[in-house]
């Protein structure tokens, strides 16, 4: 008798343990599951840093939460975080291989990230499950087009908008590769359909200033171009290119004083910019403001140390200013750099 009572206290203890791991642990996965909802609302709510920061916690507890991984990689691709993403995404593909959404947005991440021979290795995994949208043929096509490969990158962007005639990206890219093509006319006409959709697309509306200027179209270029320059006047962040391409036409043209304008402001909204520079410094030139001009020469060069023309520019410059052996260098470097391409070539 003592023995069957033993047993049964014994076989009482394992049924209240087993209740009591039973228990802590349906504790435990409801608190992981709240986490993972409260991340999500944060993610849902555009609170994406603190979405990101919510899934990684989530991930500390439980590394195995497969959905918290792709959760975490889009917050970081809100934020801009691609590399981070990346990281994120290759753990969710490797947890979830037959769910096209991670080799989807892995493909788009490391095309962000400049890679676009890895991204279109991750497009054909993504392809075997799932058939490509739109949006995802746009971003191989801009792979290809990364890679210089201009005649796939045209052939994707249209096979995207046989999808989505009205996907204006898609548009406005095959545009750019007809341009780079110097397809002039091919580029205007999908340039003017992205205009007529939208006719403060002010990236569509520069480009067709420069297709148009391709064609020797020059006063439909700068009528171009001044439109792009009115409809950008307002923007938080205006671009430096509308007024850098119309003050080049017209600094071509003889038409100093309005092109030392226009490039004064390109300057304005980006310091930065090279082409700017050597621009407003060959107007300079013009303008005979010499001073000014090798000021903006030499910040030119520091820019892109690589820019032939600014070094030839500055040479001739320091002649004019009786600065020899300056001269000397500069265009000695620009006959170096000459060489290098013919080289390549």
């Amino acid at each position: 008798m003592a023995g069957a009572a033993d047993l049964l206290f014994f076989f009482r203890r394992f049924v209240i343990v087993c209740l009591l791991i039973v228990t802590i642990s349906s504790s435990i996965f409801a608190q992981q599951s709240a986490g993972f909802d409260q991340a999500l609302v944060l993610f849902r709510e555009s609170h994406y840093a603190e979405a990101a920061n919510a899934m990684a916690r989530v991930l500390a507890d439980d590394p195995q939460r497969s959905e918290a991984h792709l959760y975490l990689a889009r917050s970081f691709i809100k934020l801009g975080r691609y590399a981070e993403a990346a990281e994120a995404l290759r753990r969710y593909t490797v947890a979830k291989p037959a769910d096209e959404d991670g080799f989807y947005l892995l493909a788009y991440t490391l095309f962000r990230l400049g890679q676009a021979a890895d991204s279109l290795r991750v497009y054909q995994e993504a392809v075997r499950i799932k058939q490509p949208a739109a949006d995802d043929l746009k971003i191989i096509a801009l792979d290809y087009g990364l890679l210089g490969d201009y005649e796939r990158s045209a052939e994707y962007l249209s096979e995207a908008l046989t999808l989505d005639p009205e996907n204006l990206e898609a548009r406005y890219y095959l545009g750019r590769v007809y341009f780079t093509q110097n397809r002039f006319a091919d580029a205007i006409e999908q340039f003017q359909k992205v205009l007529s959709r939208d006719p403060r697309h002010i990236k569509a509306q520069n480009n067709l200033g420069q297709a148009l200027e391709g064609r020797n179209d020059i006063e439909g270029a700068m009528a171009a171009y001044r439109r792009a320059i009115e409809l950008d006047r307002d923007s938080a962040k205006p671009s430096e290119l509308p007024l850098l391409n119309l003050g080049t036409l017209l600094l071509q043209r003889g038409e100093i004083n309005e092109a030392l304008s226009m490039l004064m402001q390109a300057a304005a909204h980006n310091s930065s910019s090279a082409q700017v520079r050597f621009q407003l410094g060959k107007a300079y030139i013009r303008a005979g403001r010499l001073v000014e001009a090798e000021k903006e020469l030499t910040s030119a060069i520091k820019l892109d140390p690589q820019d032939r023309g600014a070094h030839y520019q500055l040479g001739r410059l320091y002649l004019r200013l009786g600065k020899n052996e300056l001269a000397r260098q500069e265009l000695e470097t620009f006959e170096r750099l000459v060489k290098a391409v013919e080289e390549v070539k």
